[in-house]
C-alpha cells in the first residue's frame, strides 16, 4: 500500500509534540501559561541585538553555530575535570559509579552528575551573557536553565541506542539546547545530527484510511526520516572545541555514535517552565554560586534547586 506524506507546520497544533502530556493542546496551554508568568515577572527583560540575530537564524533553520565562542583553556580545564570524575567510581559526581577505563567498551556513554555543581567551568558557560540572551530572544522571555548534561560517548562495538536514534525532545513545545564539544568533532567523531527545518515542519504518514502522526512514537528509524525530509536536510554539526552549537530540539535530531574518537560534550537547556512540566526535573546549583551571580542573571536560576 502506498504511503503518502502530509506535512504540517508550526504553530499548527499537529506540528507540536505532546511531550509527556495527554495531548499537544495540553502541552501548549501549560507552555503559554508559563511564558506569560515569566513575561509578567521580568517585564523589562530585553535581549541584545546580537542575540536577536542568532534567534532569527534559529527560527529559520532550527540550528546555529558560533565559532571560537569559548576560551579553549576553559574547555581543556572542563575536559580534565570530566576525566577526573569518570575515572573514579567513588567520586560523588560519577553518576554510573564505574571506572571509565573499565566500562568504555560496555557503555554508550558515561556522564557527570549535577554539572553546575561538579564543575565551575560549566557555570561560566551557562551564565554567559550571549548564551542567556539567545535563549531569551528565541523563547521571548527571561529564560531559565533546565537540564544540564556533561557526558563522554565512546567508540566501541555496541549498537546505536537511546538518543543516537532520531527523536524529538519532549521537554517543552519551545526551548533551546546549547551544545559545547570539549574536543574537536568531525563526521567520524560522533557529531550532533539535525534535520534542518524540522523544528517547524512535522509529518503525518497516510496509509489508506490510517494516518500515523509523528507523535505516535518517540523515536524513528534513520531511513524513515531521510525518506520524509530528504538527505539534503540532514545536517552533521561538526565543530571545533570552543565552538557553540545551538538547536531547537523540537526538530528531529540524534547524536551520531563516535567511530574514531571519543566525544565529550556539555549540553544546556533553556526553558520557561520545568521541563516536561515536572518540578522533579530541577537541577542543582550551590547557594554560594547563586549569591555571586549578577542580579540580572539570578532569574536564570528560577527552576534550579539551590543547595
Amino acid at each position: 500500500m502506498e504511503t503518502k506524506i502530509h506535512f504540517t507546520e508550526w504553530p499548527n497544533i499537529n506540528a507540536i509534540t505532546r511531550g509527556v502530556m495527554s495531548s499537544a493542546e495540553e502541552n501548549v496551554d501549560l507552555f503559554n501559561k508559563a511564558l506569560q508568568e515569566r513575561e509578567t515577572k521580568y517585564p523589562d527583560y530585553v535581549p541584545s541585538d546580537r542575540a536577536k540575530e542568532v534567534a532569527k537564524e534559529l527560527e529559520e533553520k532550527g540550528h546555529a553555530k558560533i565559532e571560537n565562542f569559548i576560551d579553549t583553556d576553559l574547555i581543556d580545564s572542563l575536559n580534565e575535570r570530566v576525566t577526573e570524575i569518570l575515572e573514579n567510581p567513588d567520586n560523588e559526581y560519577n553518576q554510573a559509579k564505574v571506572s571509565e577505563s573499565s566500562a568504555k567498551n560496555e557503555k554508550l556513554y558515561l556522564q557527570c552528575f549535577q554539572p553546575l555543581v561538579c564543575a565551575k567551568e560549566v557555570r561560566d558557560i551557562a551564565f554567559n551573557d550571549l548564551v542567556v540572551d539567545i535563549a531569551g530572544a528565541y523563547i521571548d522571555c527571561m529564560p531559565a536553565l533546565g537540564t544540564c548534561n556533561l557526558r563522554r560517548s565512546y567508540v566501541n562495538n555496541m549498537n546505536e541506542g537511546g538518543t543516537q536514534i532520531y527523536h524529538v525532545d519532549p521537554n517543552s513545545p519551545r526551548f533551546l539546547k546549547f551544545f559545547v564539544y570539549l574536543n574537536d568533532v568531525d563526521e567520524n567523531g560522533g557529531p550532533f545530527c539535525y534535520v534542518e527545518g524540522s523544528h517547524r515542519k512535522k509529518f503525518i504518514l497516510q496509509q489508506g484510511d490510517q494516518g500515523i502522526h509523528f507523535n505516535a512514537q518517540y523515536s524513528w528509524p534513520t531511513q524513515v526520516i531521510e525518506d520524509i525530509y530528504g538527505k539534503d536536510s540532514i545536517k552533521y554539526l561538526t565543530a571545533k572545541k570552543g565552538d557553540l552549537l545551538i538547536a531547537d530540539t523540537n526538530g528531529w535530531h540524534r547524536g551520531i555514535k563516535p567511530i574514531n574518537t571519543e566525544r565529550t560534550m556539555l549540553t544546556l537547556n533553556y526553558v520557561c517552565h520545568y521541563e516536561e512540566h515536572r518540578e522533579s526535573s530541577s537541577f542543582h546549583l550551590e547557594q554560594s554560586a547563586y549569591d555571586n551571580l549578577p542580579e540580572d542573571k539570578k532569574g536564570v536560576c528560577d527552576l534550579l534547586t539551590l543547595v
